[in-house]
């Protein structure tokens, strides 16, 4: 049997996709006059896709005096209604009479109206089609049309009969022309009745599956799906139908949902991968997104999924992602051998701009269901080997949402024959026939990997890629496992209590991870500090689980206790930052000043007296708990929130949005009790500075530009502040910070930029280098050149800066070490006091435990400040009078 031209597989896809059936030729023996036979006979038929030309084709199929042959009747494609008039010519009137030479010129796509490609020009030769009974004079093809290929047929003096077409088939049948030709208009014998064999160019962009393929030459014969497969063939060719641009409503909808990648790695303990399509952990695969970023052969249905393991991909001077090397078994594949081993399934996760989904998914992510991985296996694609996956729904009762609304799975797992198992004669190991086309060994150090042999030589190639098609024995294979149809959840364990009086389980890491809402689905991370609220706005869940409150007693640690006497330090610094120390007031005062900087950093390490002092920290600590001060993760864009909770008080903070800050008056006790003491705090320290100020002197100075706002953070359990700095402009240059609760660690170091003395962009750094950066001596002596190149050259300047970092070996990847690891306990002040230390370098916060306050104090210029942002209250002054030096000494 002929092979369907790559037309009739466009046709067919598109009556499918429309839910048209292509027009039906007339039974033998229907009955019409001899006007009606003539009138018909002169018909011009032309085979487009168009409705009205569709109508024109059923009138002419309905015809009587155009009964097809039983076999050509069975066909259901325009290509074949071709074929059929190609088997009705009649013989040449005169032998010495030219053939006629006709040359088609077609277009089509597959599934893609928008991606014409045309084929290279063949000329038709009538000479094999002498002994066929009737031939049209002027047949020929119009190349013209806008919308595929079209073949008219004009009027003819003679009329075809029904004797005409008996004889015809009778003579066709007795003698098939069997020929050794290979072109384009060559004929094959096949019984009863001999149909044309169209082999031509692929086109340079094939959409098997939504996505472009490599260029293919012309199909081999050992690429060409052989005719006894040709019920396997058509079959492939509905389950690789293309994926249309507007695809179909799913017939269901996801358990699981969300509208955010950080709610879903936030919420699903099995999936977080902020960035990666696979997350594994322990050695185990989890789950598997699959996105826009896929591979021309990946292909995905309501119980099967094959799609490329990750690795080996870099983008490209366009910016496209395409293979680089060949890949290697990493992490990820051996992950997934472990799941294979053991019966461990994984979660299959799509997002809406996934190529290879057939439905358009309803959220931008969607949790399809548990897979099993079945068969990890090599192939190449544009000469680079590639691994692929094979997955299989592990419930098979278990509806797909997933699958097309109204349509049923053309075929499922277990229904059709095994595929096909041969043993490689070079490597003596086995691979399964994944293509149609032929069985190719798999093994990727084999001589024969990835190569077909020719039927016709001995000789191996490797494989046209673009006409691959899956064998649907391949696809549709059944993997048993023991655990098939387990019905395993995917939702997130909801962050349920105990019951128990467990301390600060509430702030757990299980309970501000997100919630699947038991509602619509829809993952949700804890944006608010008091629980979670559902961010559907078509739901209404709220979850508020009870504080269980953390006395400030258990915040003591048995390893480092505290006492009425100087506490102990646990801070760390590189040798080129020099530290003095000093006690004074119940404080033990730690002073770090960096080389190059212009500014100090001060650790003050409270003791018992004054953490324990009336409105201290310890009364402030169980205050915060108590009181409900508006803490909430903030929006950084794109979809991101701040990995802890804050909240403003007084003159906004570019940090947070205007509308995020409340004046002074409406705040609880511990944020003005904050405010008063860290103004003590910094007015102190800058009075130690200028011994030759009293510290009444230094009140006075300070009094105007004192804090005028505080912002305050909450850390529950693994919460974090990354580096950052806090040089934005209109800010005054010193900032203090008061530590409560858990022990935090902050550290302290070089900016990249500075550290590694170029940008991102490559270009050199010409600020004076500070000590402690790469190559400081080098770029040390090229101030002095810089300074008097770009006096007198600007343009000499700027290429002299792109070349340095060429020169001196500069790259502007990695960071810093730390400067500076301060451990701030509870009760404990840290002041930064400097511009530079904000511009050069960047600080960062975690810590260890439950739950973590921290109450940072700022002077801004309200002038720095646009209208929009200024506030529409009065920031009051510090009314506080704290004073530290009230305090009993130690000893006392």
């Amino acid at each position: 049997m002929a092979r369907k031209s790559p037309r009739s597989k466009s046709l067919n896809a598109k009556h499918q996709a429309t839910g048209n059936t292509p027009p039906q030729r007339s039974s033998a023996g229907s009955e019409s006059s001899a006007a009606e036979k003539d009138e018909r006979a002169s018909l011009i038929v032309t085979l487009r896709t168009s409705t009205s030309n569709q109508k024109l084709i059923q009138s002419f199929m309905a015809t009587p005096t155009r009964t097809l042959p039983p076999r050509a009747a069975k066909r259901k494609n325009y290509d074949d209604v071709f074929a059929a008039f190609h088997a009705y010519k009649r013989p040449r009137k005169d032998e010495s009479e030219s053939p006629p030479k006709v040359q088609p010129f077609v277009q089509y796509d597959r599934g893609r109206s928008d991606q014409h490609t045309s084929f290279d020009q063949h000329e038709i030769d009538w000479d094999d089609t002498s002994s066929l009974s009737s031939v049209p004079d002027d047949l020929s093809l119009d190349g013209e049309a806008d919308d595929g290929p079209s073949l008219q047929y004009r009027p003819f003096d003679e009329p075809i009969t029904e004797a005409s077409i008996e004889q015809n088939l009778q003579q066709q049948t007795a003698s098939p022309q069997l020929t050794e030709d290979r072109s384009p208009t060559s004929f094959k014998a096949v019984s009863p009745v001999p149909t044309p064999v169209f082999e031509c160019h692929i086109p340079e962009k094939v959409y098997l599956s939504g996505n472009p393929t490599p260029p293919a030459s012309v199909a081999s014969t050992a690429e060409t799906v052989p005719d006894e497969a040709d019920d396997l063939k058509s079959l492939a060719e509905q389950l690789l139908a293309p994926r249309n641009p507007i695809k179909p409503e799913p017939s269901g909808q996801p358990e699981v949902w969300a509208d955010t990648r950080m709610e879903l790695c936030e919420t699903l303990y099995y999936y977080r991968s902020y960035h990666g399509g696979c997350y594994a952990t322990g050695g185990f695969a989890r789950a598997f997104m699959f996105a826009n970023s896929s591979h021309s052969r990946d292909y995905m249905d309501g119980s099967v999924i094959i799609a490329r393991a990750g690795g080996g991909m870099k983008r490209d001077d366009s910016g496209q992602m395409k293979m680089s090397k060949d890949q290697t078994e990493g992490a990820t594949v051996s992950s997934v051998r472990n799941n294979m081993r053991q019966y461990n399934p994984v979660v299959i996760i799509t997002a809406d701009n996934n190529p290879q989904a057939q439905i358009q998914p309803p959220h931008p992510y969607c949790v399809l269901d548990y897979f099993k991985v079945t068969n990890v296996w090599w192939e190449k694609s544009e000469g680079k080997k590639i691994l692929r996956l094979r997955f299989e729904k592990l419930n098979s009762k278990k509806t797909s949402w997933w699958q097309p609304k109204d349509t049923a799975e053309i075929a499922k797992p277990g229904t059709l024959d095994p595929p096909i198992v041969q043993v490689c004669p070079k490597c003596n190991r086995d691979s399964q026939q994944t293509y149609l086309q032929g069985w190719m060994c798999l093994q990727p150090d084999c001589e024969n990997f990835w190569r077909f042999s020719s039927p016709a030589s001995n000789d191996l190639r490797d494989p046209e890629e673009g006409i691959l098609m899956y064998d649907p024995r391949f696809l549709k294979q059944h993997t048993p496992w023991p655990n098939d149809d387990s019905n395993l959840p995917l939702g997130s364990l909801n962050a349920e209590l105990t019951g128990n009086s467990i301390l600060g389980e509430d702030c757990s890491r299980a309970h501000w991870s997100g919630v699947v809402c038991p509602d619509c689905g829809r993952c949700n991370s804890r944006l608010d500090w008091t629980g979670w609220k559902c961010r559907n706005p078509q739901c209404s869940f709220e979850k508020t689980p009870p504080h269980a409150l953390i006395p400030s007693s258990s915040l003591h640690d048995p390893f480092n206790p505290l006492s009425t006497s100087y506490m102990y330090s646990r801070d760390l610094h590189s040798p080129l930052v020099d530290m003095s120390v000093s006690f004074a007031d119940n404080y033990r005062i730690n002073r770090f000043t960096i080389p190059g900087v212009n500014g100090f950093i001060t650790h003050m390490i409270a003791n018992k007296t004054v953490v324990e002092e009336p409105e201290g920290p310890d009364a402030m600590f169980e205050l915060l708990q108590e009181n409900d001060i508006g803490l909430a993760r903030r929006s950084m864009g794109h979809d991101h929130f701040t990995r802890h909770y804050v909240v403003n008080y007084g003159m906004p903070y570019k940090f947070i949005a205007a509308t995020a800050s409340s004046p002074f008056t409406e705040s609880a006790a511990p944020i003005t009790l904050a405010r008063s003491r860290l103004n003590w705090a910094a007015q102190y320290l800058l009075s130690k500075e200028d011994t030759s100020k009293s510290l009444s002197m230094i009140r006075d100075e300070w009094k105007p530009k004192e804090f005028n706002e505080v912002l305050a953070l909450g850390y529950l359990e693994d919460q974090k502040i990354s580096y950052h700095d806090d040089g934005e402009t209109g800010l005054g240059p010193t900032i203090a910070t008061l530590s409560l609760g858990a022990t935090g660690t902050m550290r302290i170091r070089m900016k990249a930029r500075h550290f590694n003395g170029v940008s991102k962009a490559g270009v050199y750094d010409s600020e004076a280098p500070l000590p402690g950066c790469a190559e400081y001596d080098k770029r040390l002596q090229l101030q002095q050149e810089l300074r008097d190149l770009e006096a007198s050259d600007r343009k000499a300047y700027t290429q002299r800066l792109k070349a340095i970092p060429r020169e001196l070996g500069l790259k502007s990847g990695g960071n810093a070490k730390d400067a500076i690891t301060m451990t701030l306990s509870h009760g404990d002040i840290v002041v930064m006091h400097g511009a530079e230390l904000q511009k050069f370098y960047e600080h960062s916060v975690d810590h260890t435990g439950k739950l973590r306050f921290a109450l940072t104090c700022r002077y801004i210029d309200p002038e720095s400040l646009s209208e929009n942002d200024k506030p529409s209250y009065e920031v009051m002054p510090d009314e506080g009078d704290y004073d530290g030096t009230r305090l009993p000494m130690p000893g006392a």
